[in-house]
This record gives structure tokens, sequence and C-alpha cells, in this order.
């Protein structure tokens, strides 16, 4: 390679480079005035502004653009003649910080002839500096001279005057470039051309967005539920055309006429009913545009048992179902009629729903036991109805419909005749007869006034009625008067409180106003008082009843299974606060949980037989103290037996002390004194901890008697004998024995021998796990007994689970696990946290909308978010 400076790597480019900068350097302020006038002209046009100007003007306007176009290029020619090689290499040096012009020495050479080895010598010393200057060459970016020209920054606004343009003219560029070339004289004027326009709005109960004008002109097909409504509009008629002669053609039915809208403008509306073509037509019949319409029938919904209908506790019907429809079920009733007259079938509504697209599954509570055909055979159907009115219906079930067990013998009789009156209205004469006997018995009279005068009312309108109406009349009044002869006040009550809890069903399903649901809320509150008031009074009355027991043998009654009236407080309080805050949907979950556990609901009553398996976890529970008692003890005989070792030891070092003392002159009094007070407070000590080792009989310390291993160990083999008692009972009972019991029983012979032996020490240990062997096997006697409870009480024939309001309980009755009652962490509910965060967010949309400062559209906004609460 050649040792010029000239080719090593990367000069030629620099000098490339530096005769761009310099070009543009020169070319740029030179063609501003140029691209100025382009850029002004472009505007204009963009702006669509040559067509405000007269013909004249327009043509002056281009014409001005063209001369001063073509004299700026004119003037700007000579900055257009191309850079030599000098300017770039003066620029380079000049960048570089080059002196002496040292560039332009490259293309110097030593003559040939010059033979002197200093001259060459000092040649290429030469040669070598240039090789080093080139080797640091660089170019700075251009620096334009237009700032100096332009101080006012014309070239800015010009600038944003083009971004304006562009945005006025999207869509439009190529034509309002093209009419700024073309003055409005030689323009042909257009009439406008004849526009149409379609909405379709589905109906407000399906739900589905509406399809606008934009989205009905990008698509030739619509896909609309049935009864949709299609909006067609034609606008810029030609003068002189009537619009009423345009015509919306819908399938299935005649053209619809447009009806005049202004100067030609028309509108025509049609329900679409049918699939086919839907199309706008015009005054002269021909097709302005048209789509092909499918339209979703709406189908009639579904439903279905999910299993047989249980009664609860209280003799209530509960329903599950399973319902489906494609825009939702709103309402579901019950159909039922005896199998003797089925062409008397009665629909009793169950339940208002919300209606929600799909399927759905719940269960509906029907009280039926006041009505005629309670403890007959019947046929029963559900219908599902869905929004505009379409029904559906379930397969037929034929049930024997529940029927209260009425114990007062007066009441009986009065149900036997109401019951005939139902089967039997031929004999109306006859039954009139028994029900004014029964009103003259002394069990009538003994009531009060108000029964015999009821029945003899009865018996008369039984004699009168002629229509199945006053029938239905005598029927129910028979059932009243035999609530009233049985419960008295109790079954009013209970008749309140459901109804109130339907009203408050239907007004959540229904959307209520807040104030009202608050006014349901406190009456709900009112019935439940009064309910559960007549349902104590009730379970009081029985207990003092010597023969209720014999006439009705109580259940025995899992603990886990308790619910008291702070838990359906609880409850009741926390619904409030969901629909105070707006979460209606999980305030309507937990009043379906109550509403559950109140038809589940029996009183505990007081004077109960305990089961085998009640007694046999009574007597494990107390084992489990006295093991415990047993333990403490141990211990505390342990901690005495350490703390006499330390006196003994203390005693020696202080006679020790008292020897030294008396060696010394000074010191020996005050050592034998406190030697001695030492003696005395750690005797006082010791005592004080054999003291809270003694047992306390009877709660009192003056009749304890001293403890001592011995006495320990007898209790301990008591205790254990017991336990074996315990087991030999369960096995003659049939009931499984626990195994850890006989491990627990192992452990406590272990104890009683490290007792027996003096060393209450050794004795913990085993007596710790006696205890926890206890406590493991009474877990398990609880859980098996809750298992057979929930199959005695569980789902059968005419049986519904029991509700459960409150967490099982360990041996020592300590809250451990829920067993299927109200427990919130189960469902959907919120805590406590999540209804603070949403009052506070309502509490914040209250304040801004109450900020009139605030836009109008933020402020409707709030205002339609508020609408909801």
């Amino acid at each position: 390679m050649s040792d010029d400076p000239r080719l090593r790597r990367g000069f030629e480019l620099r000098v490339r480079l530096a005769r761009v900068v310099v070009a543009v350097e020169r070319v740029w302020p030179a063609i501003w005035p140029a691209v100025g006038l382009a850029g002004l002209f472009l505007a204009l046009s963009l702006l669509d502004l040559w067509h405000r100007l007269p013909p004249v003007l327009h043509v002056a306007g281009l014409v001005a653009f063209a001369v001063g176009f073509a004299l700026a290029l004119w003037r700007a020619r000579g900055a257009l003649a191309g850079i030599d090689a000098e300017a770039a290499l003066a620029r380079l040096e000049r960048d570089s910080a080059i002196p002496h012009r040292a560039l332009r020495a490259l293309d110097d050479r030593l003559p040939e002839e010059v033979a002197d080895p200093v001259t060459r010598a000092l040649w290429e010393a030469h040669r070598a500096r240039l090789a080093r200057l080139v080797g640091r060459l660089r170019v700075t970016p251009p620096r334009s001279a237009l700032p100096a020209r332009d101080p006012w920054a014309v070239r800015a606004a010009l600038l944003l005057l083009l971004v304006v343009a562009l945005v006025d003219a999207r869509g439009e560029y190529g034509a309002r470039l093209l009419a700024a070339f073309v003055p409005a004289a030689a323009e042909k004027p257009q009439p406008p051309a004849v526009s149409v326009a379609l909405w379709v709005t589905p109906p407000a109960y399906t739900r589905k967005a509406p399809i606008g004008a934009d989205q009905a002109r990008t698509t030739d097909r619509l896909v609309v539920p049935a009864g949709s409504e299609a909006l067609g509009q034609i606008h810029h008629l030609p003068p002189g055309v009537d619009p009423t002669t345009a015509r919306l053609q819908v399938p299935g039915a005649e053209p619809q006429p447009f009806a005049a809208l202004g100067p030609g403008s028309g509108e025509a509306k049609a329900t679409l009913a049918q699939s086919g073509r839907l199309a706008i037509l015009g005054p002269d019949g021909a097709e302005l545009a048209g789509w092909t319409l499918e339209v979703v029938p709406d189908l009639a919904p579904t439903v279905a048992f999910v299993d047989e209908p249980k009664v609860t506790h209280r003799g209530v019907l509960r329903i599950a179902f399973e319902a489906a429809d494609d825009y939702g079920v709103s309402e579901i009733a019950l159909e039922i009629a005896t199998t003797t007259r089925p062409d008397e079938t009665e629909r009793l509504p169950l339940a208002k729903t919300q209606p929600k697209p799909g399927k759905f599954a719940s269960a509906a509570y029907s009280d039926l036991l006041a009505h005629p055909f309670a403890g007959l055979p019947v046929k029963m159907r559900l219908e599902a109805v869905d929004s505009i009115g379409q029904s559906g219906f379930s397969g037929a079930l034929e049930v024997t419909l529940p029927e209260r067990q009425f114990r007062n013998p007066l009441a009986r009789a009065v149900i036997e005749q109401r019951k005939a009156l139902v089967a039997t209205p031929e004999q109306q004469p006859q039954i009139a007869g028994r029900l004014a006997a029964l009103a003259e018995t002394q069990a009538a009279v003994a009531i009060g006034a108000t029964v015999p005068l009821s029945l003899r009312i009865a018996a008369l309108r039984t004699r009168d009625a002629e229509t199945r109406e006053q029938r239905r009349a005598v029927v129910d009044l028979l059932w009243e008067i035999a609530l009233y002869i049985e419960d008295g006040a109790l079954s009013t009550a209970e008749r309140e409180l459901r109804a109130l809890q339907e009203r408050l069903e239907r007004a959540l399903a229904e959307q209520a106003s807040d104030a009202e649901l608050e006014q349901l809320m406190a009456e709900l509150q009112e019935a439940l008082d009064r309910f559960l008031e007549e349902l104590a009074r009730q379970a009081l009355a029985e207990q003092q009843d010597p023969t209720a027991g014999e006439q009705q043998p109580m259940q025995p009654v899992d603990p886990s299974q308790l619910v008291d009236r702070q838990d359906l407080q609880r409850m009741l309080d926390r619904a409030r606060e969901l629909m105070r805050s707006g979460q209606r949907d999980a305030a309507r979950q937990l009043l379906s949980q109550l509403r559950e556990m109140l038809e589940n609901l029996q009183v505990a009553r007081g004077q109960q037989r305990q089961s085998p398996e009640q007694k046999a976890l009574s007597d494990l529970q107390k084992m489990i103290e006295l093991q415990r008692n047993l333990l403490d003890r141990s211990h505390r005989m342990q901690q005495g037996a350490l703390g006499d070792q330390q006196r003994q030891q203390e005693g020696m070092q202080g006679r020790q002390g008292q020897q030294e003392g008396r060696q010394g002159q000074r010191g020996r009094q005050p050592g034998q004194q406190q030697g001695q007070r030492g003696q005395r407070q750690r005797g006082q000590q010791g005592q004080g901890q054999m003291g809270e080792g003694q047992p306390m009989e009877g709660g009192e310390a003056e009749n304890a008697l001293p403890d001592s291993p011995g006495r320990a160990a007898a209790e301990q083999e008591g205790l254990r004998r017991a336990l074996g008692e315990l087991m030999r009972r369960m096995g003659e009972q049939g009931m499984p024995i626990p195994r850890e019991l006989g491990q627990a029983e192992l452990s406590m012979r272990s104890a009683r021998d490290a007792l027996g032996e003096g060393d209450p020490g050794r004795a913990t240990q085993p007596q710790a796990q006696a205890l926890d062997l206890l406590q493991q096997g009474g877990q398990a006697m609880l859980e098996q007994m809750q298992q057979q409870m929930g199959q005695d009480q569980g789902p059968g024939p005419g049986r519904e689970p029991l509700a459960q309001g409150r967490r099982s309980r360990d041996p020592l009755g300590r809250s451990q696990f829920n067993d299927g009652g109200w427990d919130p962490r189960g469902e959907l509910v919120p805590e406590e946290a999540d209804l603070g965060r949403a009052r506070d967010v309502l509490e914040e949309l209250y304040r801004r909308s109450g900020e009139r400062n605030r836009p109008p559209l933020e402020l409707d906004y709030y205002k339609r978010l508020l609408d909801r609460f």
C-alpha cells in the first residue's frame, strides 16, 4: 500500500462528508424562500381557502405563487453549484483545529533529484506528522445561517400552520390539492348525493347493544333479536321529490312509507320479526341500500326440578330448580293439582328473579301447610316465565304435600273437618253440624269466647257456601282457627315474618329505592323480634308441661348446629350494611341464607334427655378437666420439691456464714442477722410454694388439705378406672371406641406409677400425653356424632338438613370449623373492610358530585353512577 496519507482509511469518506455539510449550509438558506412559499401554498390548499376567493383573485393568487417560487429558485441558483475539494478541506481543518492549512500540503511532492539524506529525513518527518493529523480529522454537524435571516421564527409558524391544515383535511388531501389549481368559476355545481342511514335497536330486555348507522354502513348482514326496531332515514332528495314516496322494506310485512322530516328528508320505523331482505327503497322503487337480515327468535324458557322437594323442620316445602333462557327468566311459579281432580289447577308464584341470560340454579320456599291440598297427593310442575311472557314448564312430579301435625285434640278435629270439606264438598251440611258441635265442647269454651264464636261462624258459612270461592274462604277460616288453638300468637308472627321476607326479596329483585328497602328492613327486624319472642314463649311453656316430652320426644342436638339470637341479628345487620353500600346481590344472597336458617329453625328445649352419645361425650369432657387439674398439680409438686432442695442448700450456706461471722469482730452480728433474715424469707417462700400445690376443694382455702404424690396417685387411678368404665359402657351400647381412649388409659397408668413412687416430675409427661389423647378421642366422638345426626336429619323423604349457625366445637367447647351453617368465608359476601372501602367510594362520589365547578360531562357521569344508589 502506498504511504500517501490521503489514502489512509476513512480520509476520502471524511472529505465527502465535509462537502455534504458545506453544501447543506449553503443551499438551505438559499432555497428557504422557495420552500416557505411552497409550504404556505400547501397550507392554504389543505385548508380549502381558495374556494372562498373570487375566481379572479384565485387565478391571481396562483400566478403570484408561481412567479414568487420561480424568482426564489433563480436567486438560489448560485448556491446549487457544486462544492469543490478546497472548501471541504478548509471545513475539515476548521472543525479539527488544524492550523496553517496543513491538509493542503498533502499534494506536495519532493523532487526526485533531491538526494540529501538530511532533507529526505525532514521530508519523511513532515509526512508522518501529516498522517497523524489525518487520523484525528472530524466533521461537525451543519450550522445553518437561517436563524440570522429569520429572526422572527416565521418558519415555526409555517410548520404549525401545516400541522393544522393536515388535521383539518384528513381524508381529503388529494381532492383539496387538486381543487387549489381549479378556479371556482370553472367548477360545475354538483347536487349532493342521496344518503340513507339505518339504526336497529334491540328490545330493552335483551340487553343487546344497538346497531348504529356507521356500523350498518360497513356491513351487508345484520343479526338482531326478534322484536328489534329498525329506523331508516333518507336525506338529500332532489328538490320537488316527495320523501313520503320512499319505502322501508321489511321481511314478512308490507313496505313502510317514510314520514317527512323536512325538505328532501324522511324516516320510517318497523319491527323486525322475520329473517330476509331489509332494504331502503327510493322514490322510484330502486334499492338505495340493503342488508341480509337474520332475526334470532326469543326461545321459551326451560325449567326443571333439581331433585325431589324437601320439607324443612318447620314444614315449609323447599323446591330446588334449574332454569335457563336466552335473555333471562323473570318469574318462577308452581302449578299443583290433586290426583283426583287434575282439572282444578292452582298457580303459586315462587320467586321473582332478576333476568340474566343463561342457566341458573336456585331454591324457593313455599309454605303449603295452609293450602287446601295439604296432606293430599298432588301433581306439581314448575313454570318459568321470561320478560315477554313466554312460559316453559317442567315435567310433572307426583308428591304428597306436607301437612302440619297438630298436638291439640280440638285443633286436630278442626283440621279433619277442613280436609273433609276439601275432599267431599257435597257433605257440607254434615260438616257444618260437626263444626257447630265442636263449638259447644268444653275444650273450645276453655280457650275463650273467640274459638266457639269462630267455629259457629265457620259452621254457618259451610252450610250456606255455594261456590268454590265461598268454600275456599271457609277452608282458610278453619285453618286460622286451628292455628290459634294450637299456637296462639306464634303462627301470626311466623306468617308476618315470611310475608316480609318475600316482600324484601321482591323489592331487591325489582331494584326498589333505598328508602323503601330501609323501611322493609325495619319491619323485618320487628317481625323477627316478635317471632323469636313467641318461639321462646312456646318453648318455655313446653318445658313447664310434663307431658310435652312424652308426646314429642326430642332428638339429640349437635352443639355445632345451635344458633342463637345474636347470630341471626349479625346476619340481619350485615345484610343492611350491604344494601346501604349498593351491593344488593350480596344482600339478597345473605337474606336467602337467613331465610333458610329460619325455615329450618327448631327450639332447643332445656329439659332434653341426653342420648348415650351425648352422655359419653359429657363424661369425657369432665375427665379431660380432671386430667388437666392433675397435670397442673404435678407441675406444682415438682416445683415444690425443687424449692425444698434449694432451701436446704441455702440453709447450709447460712450456717457456714454464721461460723465465719463469729471469727470477725465487727461483722459478726450483722452477718448473723442477715443469715437469719434470709432463712425466714426463704422459708416463707417455700411455704407459699407448697400452699400453691395443695388441691383446693370446694373453692375455699381453709378447707384445703395438703397435697402429696400419694394422694395424686390415688386420684389418677380413680380417673383411669372411670375411663375404663366409660369405654365398657360405650362398648355395651354399640358405640365405636376411639383408639385414643385406650392409649390414654395406658398413659394414666404410667402417671399413676410415677406418682406412687413419689416422683411427680416423671409423671408430667404421661399425664400430658393422656390429656392430648383424651382431647383427640373427644374430637373423634364429636365428629362421629355429627355424622350420625347428619344421617338422621339429612336429606331424605320429607326431611331437610338443619341449618347451622355456629362453627363446630372441640371437647373444650372452643370453635374449630364450620359444618355447613352460615359462614361468610364460604360465600361471596364482602367483609367489614370491603364495606368500609365501598362506603368511602360512595362518599367520594357524593362529594365530587356536589362540586359545581367541575365540567358538566364529569358531573353527569357522577350522577349516573349515583342513580343506582
